[in-house]
């Protein structure tokens, strides 16, 4: 005997397909121009820091001062410096921008300040040690820097573990600075 007599296979109808179905056209038109949208901010904010710095560099000139009475018994060449501060500028930037994209610096606007503040500091160290030759404002602008290096990598891990991280190789090298710095002093 069959067991399955008596027993009815429903047929459950599926709704029409809306537009909160992940599938639809529409929703793929709208996930694609969020995406295009999320690539130009990226690169708003990574080509205007990468570019300053860049400025900054060909501002700061191609030759370290010396002195005969320096600590300094090493010396990196100049592009090296360059392209650190354009690095820094970069994973900086990244890393703003990833705290943007989570919303962090709408909760917190004050967060931004350690940003634009590092940002700025970058700029002004290169024409300063290299263009104008003094060393001790050097150093305070590569500690100042690494203080707000320092605040960004605390707020950005708040906000996104990965941004934090970036922030460490960028502090890292604003120690160096400091440390380059003094010894040219």
């Amino acid at each position: 005997m069959d067991t399955s007599e008596g027993i009815k296979q429903r047929h459950v109808e599926k709704p029409a397909s809306t537009d909160g179905d992940a599938a639809s056209p529409a929703n793929k038109d709208r996930k694609m121009a969020k995406a295009k949208r999320g690539l130009r901010t990226l690169a708003v904010a990574l080509v205007i820091p990468v570019a300053l710095s860049a400025a900054s560099a060909c501002i700061s000139g191609t030759t370290v001062p010396s002195r005969p009475d320096s600590k300094l018994t090493w010396q990196l060449p100049i592009l090296a410096f360059h392209l650190g501060n354009i690095a820094t500028a970069a994973l900086t930037s990244l890393a703003a921008w990833l705290c943007w994209a989570k919303g962090g610096f709408h909760r917190r606007p004050t967060d931004l300040l350690f940003y634009l503040g590092q940002l700025l500091l970058l700029l002004t160290w290169g024409p300063t040690v290299f263009r104008l030759g003094k060393a001790r404002l050097g150093v305070a602008v590569a500690v100042a820097m690494s203080v707000c290096l320092f605040g960004c990598a605390r707020c950005f891990r708040r906000v996104n573990t990965a941004a934090g991280d970036l922030v460490i190789p960028c502090l890292a090298w604003a120690l160096f600075l400091a440390m380059f710095s003094y010894k040219l002093m």
